[in-house]
This record gives structure tokens, C-alpha cells and sequence, in this order.
């Protein structure tokens, strides 16, 4: 299925981090759609706002597929706000893991809604303490774990949207997990550049031969 996808290793024995611009956020959602099977969807958790069921068609008919079964692999929730993350990740998600037989999560903008200026900032740090021990938890189970983490700046400073106290989200994100790759898409063809920094560096440039497909923000 998909024969057009990054070159990425096989298995992620661990939540994985895609960081940088907009591309990894299709980056994420390509790896993720690697661990479908019949029965057995790609359950997304879309805090940035960005799922776009308009790729998931065009990225099916350039493949060869059905759009409506690839989009019957797939079961989203969307997080707006910090409460509904900290509901999801209190209440919801492992039942959902459970009930759908999900082999793989993946967290689109997972610290979107805790990097929100409405998003108060106590709130935010005590919501941030149960993203890791989720992530660990899923991977330690055998989920695939994907987490995207849009803006450029995230790989090359600080966040310029960040507030006091939440400088250390991304940090700690990356420090928690057992991948780390940085994405950029290339400004001058239709290709994306992809760098693993952990657990030891690699490289891979992705240029699909079905074109490129890029994630729109709905706002």
C-alpha cells in the first residue's frame, strides 16, 4: 500500500518526533498510515488543525487506491483546546487504542494547544506532565507512536510563539522520545528534506514521484 512514502526505517521502537515546517506534518501522517492493516486504523489526535481528508484522496488516486478505504483506515479526534488534550489523554485515548485494535497514534500539533496564548500558562505545564508518560505508555504497548510538532523554529531556536514556562515542551518532547527527525521541504523542487538527529544521525531526501502533497491548515 502507498508505494510512495519516505524512506524511514521500517519500525519506530519508540514515540517519534517530526519537527520543523508544514511537511511534517504529511511526513507524520505518511508514517502513520505505514502501520494500518484490515481492521486495525491510524487513529490521529489533530491539534494543529491540519487533517485534510482532501490529501488523503489525492494521495490514494495517485496511488492506485480507493479513497474511501484508505479513509476507512483512519479515526480522528480533534483537540482545540488544552482541556480537551488533557481529556483525550486522561480519558479517551487508550479506550479508543482498545476499541478500534489501533496498531498506531499519531499526534498532529500535539503542543499546538498548550503553546496557545488562551491556553493559561499553569494549565499548560500541568496538562504537558501527562504527554510523555501517554507517549511511553502507547509505545510500551507496541502502538506506534508519531508525534508532529510543526514551525520551523522548533528545529533551529526558540518557539516564537512560547510562553514563559512552556520553553521546555519541545525539549523535553525530544528528550522523551526514542526519534527525532527535523523536515524541511525544499524551496527551489518538489522534494523534502529529512534528518534524523536521534538516535544517530541520517539523512533521506524525499522526492515523490506522485507529487507533492502538503497538509492544509484549516484556519
Amino acid at each position: 500500500m502507498l508505494s510512495e512514502r519516505v524512506a524511514l526505517p521500517e519500525v519506530l521502537t519508540g514515540p517519534a518526533v517530526f519537527a520543523g515546517d508544514d511537511a511534517c506534518l504529511t511526513v507524520g501522517l505518511l508514517a502513520g498510515l505505514r502501520a494500518v492493516r484490515p481492521g486495525g486504523p491510524l487513529l490521529i489526535v489533530d491539534g494543529a488543525n491540519a487533517f485534510d481528508p482532501f490529501l488523503v484522496t489525492d494521495l490514494a488516486r495517485k496511488s492506485g487506491l480507493q479513497p474511501r478505504a484508505l479513509l476507512d483506515q483512519i479515526r480522528i479526534s480533534r483537540v482545540f483546546t488544552c482541556h480537551q488534550l488533557e481529556a483525550l489523554l486522561r480519558e479517551r485515548l487508550q479506550a479508543a487504542v482498545q476499541q478500534f485494535h489501533a496498531p498506531a497514534v499519531y499526534f498532529s500539533g500535539l503542543l499546538d494547544p498548550l503553546l496557545s496564548e488562551e491556553a493559561p500558562a499553569g494549565e499548560a505545564v500541568r496538562i504537558f506532565r501527562l504527554v510523555i508518560p501517554t507517549l511511553q505508555r502507547l509505545a510500551g504497548t507496541g502502538v506506534v507512536t508519531l508525534v508532529a510538532c510543526p514551525g520551523r523554529s522548533v528545529v533551529e531556536g526558540p518557539l516564537p510563539h512560547s510562553l514563559p514556562g512552556r520553553e521546555r515542551f519541545f525539549p523535553a518532547l525530544c528528550e522523551a522520545a526514542a526519534w527525532v527527525f527535523r523536515v524541511a521541504r525544499e524551496a527551489d523542487r518538489d522534494a523534502v528534506q529529512i534528518t534524523c538527529t536521534k538516535p544517530q544521525t541520517a539523512a533521506w531526501t524525499w522526492e515523490p514521484q506522485i507529487g507533492m502533497i502538503t497538509a492544509r491548515r484549516w484556519w
